[in-house]
């Protein structure tokens, strides 16, 4: 049995709900978004890439689903994406439950996101993950990611700003 099974229409909806209060509270911390208004925002981007929900071409979702028990473990969002140069599955989210996290199953789930990529004939997985996530980057390097562009920002204090 495979450990990424196909999401559900019925967990899909609330799954999405909560991807976006998560997404825009990441952009907050990282310092990328203001807190107020970070919310809608987050709404209208993930409703921009998802315009037909869980049926958008090229959007894959699955659930971590723990083989022994048949438990929902962690959720994954993948979209494939081609151009003329190159194609690449882009991980947009992989979340482990809470109680489940530090038990390998991100891991697992990673090694099959390369094994979906190698049957659609892709050559890179992308992802993107914040600066202040360094649990995540470690798992990354780990499992041979590496960073091909970092962005970087500086806060301008107003108090600093000479006129």
């Amino acid at each position: 049995m495979s450990f990424l099974v196909p999401m559900s229409k019925p967990f899909f909806a609330p799954y999405i709900e909560e991807l976006m209060v998560q997404y825009a509270k990441e952009n907050v911390e990282a310092g990328r978004w203001q807190k107020s208004g970070s919310l809608s925002r987050a709404r209208r981007d993930i409703e921009r890439l998802l315009p037909c929900g869980l049926d958008t071409e090229n959007h894959h979702f699955f659930e971590m689903k723990e083989p022994e028990v048949n438990e929902t473990v962690g959720m994954v969002w993948l979209s494939l994406e081609n151009s003329t140069t190159t194609s690449t599955v882009f991980i947009y989210d992989l979340e482990v439950k809470a109680e489940y996290r530090r038990k390998g199953y991100a891991k697992l789930a990673l090694r099959e996101i390369e094994d979906f990529a190698a049957t659609h004939n892709i050559v890179n997985i992308g992802l993107h993950v914040f600066s202040h996530n360094a649990a995540a980057q470690k798992l990354y390097n780990e499992m041979g990611y590496d960073a091909v562009s970092i962005n970087m920002v500086k806060k301008i204090n107003q108090t600093d700003v000479y006129l």
